[in-house]
């Protein structure tokens, strides 16, 4: 076993990041989420809606949040199995085999397989591999995770403070009238915190896949149910129901709002999702 270190650690919201990511300011991006780990929301019909629009969109670098999102991508077939993933962020705590947090983990029982079929995949592929709030005192990853034959140097690391408010990110008119809601401090997602950090450093072609951001009244009937190791925080609830100190209603309503006045892009459509839903 060959470990990675890192001795110094990069915030997410200085520009130079993206340099570290190999980004550049003309990128058409599109940003792959975790909405896809809901098996419900991507019918057959759906998926080849979402495959056309990617062909059509034409990414210059696709990021994916997970490698075990990434083989879902390729096994619904939303990406063709020649399509390349640029980079993958991950959790840190994931690269040292904490469980995940998905609605059932046993779909992903074998996830750690994964960095490496990536890499075999796009042997240049990053792996942005990043903590929240206050990084641990010391970073090592096991290079054996992504195959012998990659370099690496690839391997990336940052930290990053996911507290976020509402008032600095969006107008939300339903909330005007509530100020300690708008102003007080919460704690993003994970995903959700990449593309704050996508949209604050100016980039302006922003394209994402798999969030739910079709607002915070989106109807639930169609989400599953987590199951997720009977942990009480997530066991039988549904998307916006969960019991984390995340607000996942909220960063709905807020990626709405940057869709609608164009500050990113969101490849799906609620009306094609309930269409394929019905036909299914």
């Amino acid at each position: 076993m060959k470990l990675i270190s890192f001795h110094h650690h990069i915030l997410p919201n200085e520009k130079n990041i993206f340099k570290f990511l190999n980004l550049r300011e003309n990128d058409i991006i599109l940003y792959l989420g975790g909405r896809i780990d809901d098996n419900n929301l991507y019918p057959p019909k759906y998926v080849k809606y979402l495959r056309d629009k990617i062909k059509r969109l034409n990414p210059t670098k696709i990021i994916c949040h997970n490698p075990w999102y990434a083989q879902k991508y390729y096994n619904k077939g939303i990406l063709t199995k020649n399509t390349k993933i640029d980079i993958i962020t991950t959790y840190y705590n994931y690269v040292k085999g904490s469980k995940l947090q998905a609605i059932d983990p046993t779909e992903y029982s074998n996830y750690e397989e994964g960095f490496k079929i990536l890499a075999d995949k796009n042997p240049n592929i990053i792996y942005a591999v990043y903590s929240t709030t206050t990084p641990p005192s010391s970073v090592d990853i096991d290079s054996d995770l992504f195959g012998e034959n990659y370099d690496t140097n690839n391997v990336k690391y940052f930290y990053y403070d996911r507290r976020y408010s509402v008032e600095d990110l969006a107008i939300l008119p339903k909330w005007e009238k509530e100020t300690e809601f708008l102003t007080r401090s919460r704690n993003s997602s994970d995903g959700f915190a990449m593309v704050v950090s996508l949209v604050s450093a100016g980039f302006r072609n922003i394209n994402i896949l798999g969030f739910s951001a079709f607002g915070s009244d989106e109807d639930m009937s169609h989400h599953s149910e987590y199951i997720c190791d009977n942990d009480p925080r997530f066991f039988g609830k549904k998307h916006f129901n969960l019991s984390t100190s995340e607000s996942l209603d909220i960063e709905s309503d807020i990626m709405k709002y940057w869709v609608e006045i164009k500050k990113i892009s969101n490849i799906e459509n609620y009306n094609k999702l309930m269409q394929g839903l019905k036909e299914k």
